[in-house]
């Protein structure tokens, strides 16, 4: 099937465009791209059978990558399977999704990486890449076999949500790593320090009579592992960065030249330890305050161009509900802040999920004792776009850091609507309010503090390889797009 992509607000950051315009799809890949001043010309012949999809008010860009999903194959089978993360995956809008190692058994040998590989070409429904294990079984004792996983398309290496507490073990790792070409993806967490913790060490964990986790915690292994790094040669790529102190250590490492990435998840840039307070938790009574005057600061917690508080509400949820409960822990506002500016000025070079689906029974328990995680593929771009709508990130500078940002860590040329290219193409509407219903989710994983919750921005249509792997409704049949306007305007530096 052929499709015409009409009257779209393209952003396609590794091009450094942000137009309006239609995009032509020919035999799974991009055949053309026409833009504003193009869009009242004579197009040239269109294939006979093209669908035309309408996707006026919508944003059209590249697809997204995921670099942090566990996808439960093998052995986690009741958390998540491939076929149902990657159906996640493609109603979130990621095309390409990482597969970390925490299966059991650990993807820590080429047996098992071949096993999890066939899995992903007979029931993926996105591109499958895989991470191999850093360590055997994940245990932090002896080292994986890390060439025959090179070998066998492992792109990265991580022990997925643990630390490598031997610094000599992890400095053989990245010194194999390096030599290799490839990351080692690493999750920072002294877990001497962290030891017992069920969220962040504060003044609500103190109200609460919870065990926290200092950001010193996350930090000291930030730092140590970025030293190892420079001292191996390595890349080294830190997952989930959650302190203020964290972002300072990342951007000073890349200030002296040291291969340093890192990647935020959605729910560390919105949400805060106060949402383990549930109801007891503070929160802008309505009407808020007016909009800041131009130029000025947003406040945290509304949206200004609404006058209203953001969607976002903790008090939707009762005390010490385990759904926010994750590793590393939700952090202060302090840190919030930080994280964003981080994206902001590139020291955070991607968002991912950290997808991390759990079963009722690892979740509905105490607190201190439930699994950490929360399942995020299908709510990530609404969350995300909360920072936008808010006047906190830019709507093409977000794009970037779901599509060019984790490329590049990769090591791999980004995404693109570039002719020629693999048509790996997402639409979303920026605008669309809808309440997360976590019963509906496709993913196994139904835990999420964001249940009730209202979100303003929907992936409408996916396609894979030129195919269209999911569709919400009719979108875009028959005329049924969304509405004629754009709030894009410009082109930056487009070239063809």
């Amino acid at each position: 099937m052929n499709y015409l992509i009409k009257n779209g607000s393209i952003i396609d950051p590794a091009r450094r465009v942000a137009t309006v315009g239609d995009v032509l799809v020919v035999d799974g890949k991009v055949e053309r791209v026409f833009d504003m001043a193009e869009m009242g010309a004579e197009q040239g012949p269109i294939p006979e059978g093209t669908e035309v999809i309408n996707a006026g008010g919508c944003v059209v860009a590249p697809g997204f990558t995921d670099l942090h999903a566990q996808l439960g194959e093998p052995g986690e089978e009741h958390r998540e399977t491939i076929a149902s993360g990657t159906l996640a995956a493609i109603q979130g809008g990621f095309t390409t999704v990482c597969a970390m190692p925490g299966t059991t058994p650990a993807l820590d040998c080429a047996a098992v990486a071949h096993q999890v590989r066939a899995i992903a070409q007979r029931d993926g429904r996105a591109h499958v890449e895989l991470i191999g294990a850093i360590t055997s079984g994940r245990e932090g004792k002896l080292l994986s076999q890390m060439i025959e996983l090179a070998e066998a398309g492992c792109i990265a290496f991580s022990d997925d949500g643990r630390s490598v507490a031997d610094p000599a073990l992890m400095r053989s790792a990245m010194a194999y790593a390096s030599a290799l070409g490839l990351p080692v993806m690493v999750h920072c967490e002294d877990s001497r320090l962290g030891a017992g913790s069920a969220m962040h060490e504060g003044v609500v964990s103190t109200r609460l009579g919870l065990p926290g986790a200092p950001a010193a915690a996350e930090e000291l292994m930030i730092a140590r592992d970025i030293a190892l790094a420079e001292d191996a040669g390595a890349h080294i790529h830190i997952c989930q960065v959650s302190t203020a102190g964290g972002v300072a250590l990342i951007r000073a490492a890349k200030e002296r030249g040291a291969h340093v990435t890192a990647e935020v998840s959605p729910h560390h840039l919105t949400l805060t330890d106060s949402w383990v307070l549930g109801s007891l938790a503070p929160y802008p009574a309505v009407p808020a305050p007016p909009p800041p005057a131009k130029g000025k600061k947003a406040r945290r917690g509304v949206a200004p161009e609404l006058g209203l508080p953001s969607w976002l509400n903790p008090t939707l949820l009762a005390p010490y509900d385990s759904s926010t409960r994750v590793s590393p822990p939700l952090r202060t506002d302090h840190d919030v802040e930080a994280l964003i500016a981080g994206l902001n000025d590139g020291t955070i070079d991607a968002i991912a999920t950290s997808h991390a689906p759990q079963s009722r029974v690892e979740k509905e328990c105490e607190y201190a004792v439930a699994a950490p995680g929360i399942s995020g593929l299908e709510t990530a771009l609404g969350l995300v776009l909360t920072l936008v709508h808010r006047g906190e990130m830019d709507l093409v500078n977000t794009v970037a850091r779901l599509t060019e940002g984790p490329a590049q860590v990769l090591g791999r040329s980004p995404a693109t609507l570039r002719p020629g290219s693999q048509a790996d193409i997402v639409i979303f509407d920026p605008d669309k309010a809808w309440i997360v219903d976590a019963t509906r989710f496709v993913s196994r994983g139904k835990n999420t503090p964001l249940h009730g919750q209202q979100l303003k921005g929907q992936i409408m249509l996916t396609m894979v390889s030129g195919a269209v792997a999911f569709r919400r409704g009719d979108f875009g049949r028959n005329g049924r797009g969304g509405p004629q306007t754009s709030r894009l305007t410009g082109i930056l530096n487009p070239d063809s």
